[in-house]
């Protein structure tokens, strides 16, 4: 007959075996491995809690920014498209193409219409000493100061008043709106003239003119059209581009 200390050791030695066997070895590793784990886990979110939010941040910043750009670019008119130059930028109609020519000084870029040269658009970039439009006067003094983008005469002769021109004069102008818009602070001047000349080509060149200045640079949009094809739809095109003329 068994003691009952003899009873308790075999009971004790009966649990250290159990506890040995290979099944509760693995499952108490694998259960410390667990507790391990989630601990290690909790310590690493807790430390770098920090550095998961700003990476969440911009990540979701980013991709703010790319449906923002998406958005720009579902929002442009078809048949145009998105310019950008030193300091400015304007919707351009996809069927004018870049030109080496620059007609003007301090033309910056000069675009033609790949049907007809006569249509074309010209952005004038030139440091000044003012800082905002404005200071060049109305915008009834301004525009005298760049007549010579509307062409000048370089005839001398004498001819009679006829068809519509003075004495002596072989070409005329005829300005048909003048107005100034505001954006972003910055006060935009816009010209709408109506040239022609005794020759009588295309009928007469429709001029549209858009100014402003930003930083003590003097930013000038100009676009021409023939009187024939302004009617033909350079109308629509070029009066969406003269409208999206922008400056930083």
């Amino acid at each position: 007959m068994t003691s009952p200390s003899s009873e308790r050791e075999s009971r004790d030695g009966c649990r250290a075996r159990a506890l040995a066997s290979p099944v509760a070895r693995r499952f108490r590793t694998r259960h410390e491995r667990d507790c391990f784990g989630t601990s290690r886990r909790h310590f690493f979110f807790r430390r770098n809690a920090k550095q998961i939010f700003f990476l969440r941040f911009f990540s979701l910043l980013s991709l703010t920014s790319s449906r923002r750009f998406l958005l720009r670019l579902s929002a442009t008119p078809p048949g145009f498209i998105p310019f950008s130059g030193d300091g400015y930028a304007f919707l351009l109609p996809a069927k004018y193409n870049p030109s080496r020519e620059r007609p003007f000084p301090n033309c910056d870029a000069y675009f033609e219409d790949n049907f007809d040269a006569v249509s074309n658009i010209s952005v004038l970039v030139e440091k000044v000493s003012k800082s905002k439009i404005e200071d060049f006067g109305s915008p009834e003094a301004y525009l005298e100061q760049i007549g010579y983008l509307l062409g000048q005469q370089v005839y001398a002769g004498e001819t009679r008043s006829e068809g519509g021109f003075a004495a002596n004069r072989v070409s005329t102008a005829a300005v048909l709106d003048v107005f100034t818009k505001s954006n972003k602070g910055k006060t935009y001047y816009y010209y709408e003239v109506l040239t022609r000349t005794a020759d009588g080509d295309e009928g007469g060149r429709h001029q549209l003119i858009a100014a402003t200045v930003s930083d003590g640079v003097l930013y000038t949009c100009k676009l021409q059209s023939g009187d024939k094809r302004w009617f033909k739809g350079q109308e629509r095109d070029l009066k969406q581009t003269w409208s999206s003329f922008t400056v930083a």
